[in-house]
C-alpha cells in the first residue's frame, strides 16, 4: 500500500457530515446571535441527556472546563489536587492555574487509567478535589476512585476530554463524580470546527457557578459577583457539534470495529501489550494504544511506510518544565514512567479501512521481528 495511512481524517469525517455542518453554520449566520443563545443552550441539553446529568455548561475549551469547575469547588492556593501523571499536560496546568499543587499519583499498567490504591495513598490533609482522565476513550475504575473519593469527603472530578459516550459499571464517563470535563478540540470523537468544550454535572448549584465564572462572573448584565473570564461556547461551535452529535453513536461503533480488527491482527506477537476494554465498560477508543518493550524500531517502520503514529506522552506531565520546583525526579512513579517510554498509538478513526488496518499491523509485525 502505497498512499499514506493518517492518524485521523477529518475530511473523510467532512465528507459524511458536511451538509448538515454547513446548513447549522448559516443557520447561525443568518440569526444574528452568535455567542451562547438557543444553540448553545440546545447542546447543553443534549449532551446533558446523552452523559446522564441533570446539567451540562457549554464553555471555551476542554481545559477551561477543568479550571472553571475547580475553581467553583473553591480549589485555590495551598490545596492540592490528585491525579496522574500520565495525561496531556491541560490537566496539571488547570491545577496551576488555580494557584494549588498537583499531586500525582501512579497509573494501572493495562489502562494508562488512575490505580485507585495509589490514589489512596495519596490523599493527604490538603486534598482539595481528585482528578482522573479517562484516557484514550476508557474509563477508569470509577467504582473504586468513588469509594476512596466518599470516604475521604473528597470531590472528584472527571476529565473525560477523550472518552464522550465511555461506559463503565453502567455510568457514563462525566457522570460519576462532582462534574465531568468534556473537549470537544476537532481531533476528539465529537469535535467542534476549533476549540470548545462543556462541564457535565448533577450539583444546580455547581452548574449556575460555572456559567457565572464563564461569563465574567455576570449573572445581569453590568453586576459582576466575582471574578470570572471569558469562556463562553459560541454559537458556530454549538451547531457545529449539534449536527455531528447524531452521527456519534455510529462513529463510536466504527472506532470499536476498528479496535477489533487491530487486536485480530496484532495477537500472538511478542514484546507487545494491546489495549483492551473490560466486560463491565464500552470504551468509545479516541486512541488504539500499544505497548512495545522497544518502540523504537516500530516507530521508524511505520514512519517509511507513509503511516502516522503518536507518542502519548514521551513525558510524564510531573516533569514538565513549567511545574518548575514542584517536579519530581525521574522514577518517581515507576508504571507512567514505562508507559511513557512504551506508548505507541496508531492510525485511528472511524472511516479507516480494514486494508490499511491490515497494512500497520504487517508494518508493526514485520518491525517487531526485526528487532
Amino acid at each position: 500500500m502505497s498512499a499514506r495511512i493518517p492518524m485521523l481524517d477529518l475530511a473523510a469525517e467532512y465528507a459524511d457530515v458536511g451538509a448538515e455542518v454547513e446548513a447549522a453554520v448559516l443557520r447561525v449566520l443568518r440569526s444574528g446571535q452568535y455567542v451562547l443563545g438557543p444553540e448553545t443552550a440546545a447542546l447543553e441539553a443534549e449532551i446533558a441527556t446523552l452523559v446522564g446529568t441533570r446539567f451540562c455548561v457549554g464553555v471555551g475549551s476542554g481545559t477551561e472546563a477543568l479550571i472553571l469547575v475547580l475553581r467553583a469547588l473553591g480549589v485555590g492556593p495551598g490545596d492540592e489536587v490528585v491525579t496522574t501523571g500520565f495525561t496531556y499536560f491541560a490537566t496539571v496546568e488547570a491545577i496551576l492555574w488555580c494557584g494549588a499543587r498537583p499531586v500525582f499519583a501512579d497509573i494501572e499498567r493495562d489502562s494508562f487509567n488512575l490505580d485507585p490504591r495509589a490514589v489512596e495513598k495519596a490523599i493527604g490533609p490538603r486534598t482539595r478535589a481528585i482528578l482522573p482522565v479517562h484516557l484514550f476513550g476508557r474509563c477508569a475504575d470509577m467504582e473504586a476512585i468513588s469509594r476512596v473519593a466518599e470516604a475521604s469527603r473528597i470531590p472528584v472530578v472527571e476529565d473525560a476530554a477523550q472518552a464522550i459516550g465511555a461506559v463503565r459499571d453502567g455510568k457514563n464517563a462525566g457522570a460519576w463524580g462532582r462534574a465531568g470535563c468534556f473537549s470537544f478540540y476537532p481531533s476528539k470523537n465529537l469535535g467542534a470546527a476549533g476549540d470548545a468544550g462543556c462541564v457535565t454535572t448533577n450539583d444546580e448549584s455547581l452548574a449556575e457557578r460555572v456559567r457565572l465564572l464563564r461569563a465574567h462572573g455576570c449573572q445581569q448584565r453590568d453586576y459582576h459577583r466575582e471574578l470570572g473570564t471569558t469562556s463562553r461556547l459560541d454559537s458556530v461551535q454549538a451547531a457545529v457539534l449539534r449536527a455531528k452529535l447524531p452521527r456519534l453513536a455510529a462513529w463510536s461503533a466504527a472506532r470499536a470495529r476498528v479496535a477489533r480488527h487491530y487486536t485480530e491482527a496484532l495477537r500472538e506477537i511478542g514484546g507487545i501489550l494491546l489495549p483492551s476494554s473490560g466486560p463491565n465498560e464500552v470504551a468509545v477508543w479516541n486512541q488504539y494504544s500499544i505497548r512495545c518493550l522497544d518502540p523504537e524500531p516500530v516507530r521508524r517502520a511505520l514512519e517509511a511506510a507513509g503511516v502516522e503514529w503518536r507518542h502519548y506522552y514521551p513525558i510524564p506531565a510531573y516533569r514538565q518544565a513549567a511545574l518548575g520546583e514542584a517536579r519530581l525526579p525521574a522514577g518517581a512513579l515507576p508504571e507512567v514512567e514505562a508507559a511513557c517510554r512504551e506508548v505507541l498509538s496508531l492510525p485511528m478513526h472511524p472511516s479507516l479501512h480494514e486494508d490499511a488496518i491490515a497494512e500497520v499491523a504487517r508494518i508493526v509485525r514485520g518491525a517487531l521481528s526485526r528487532s
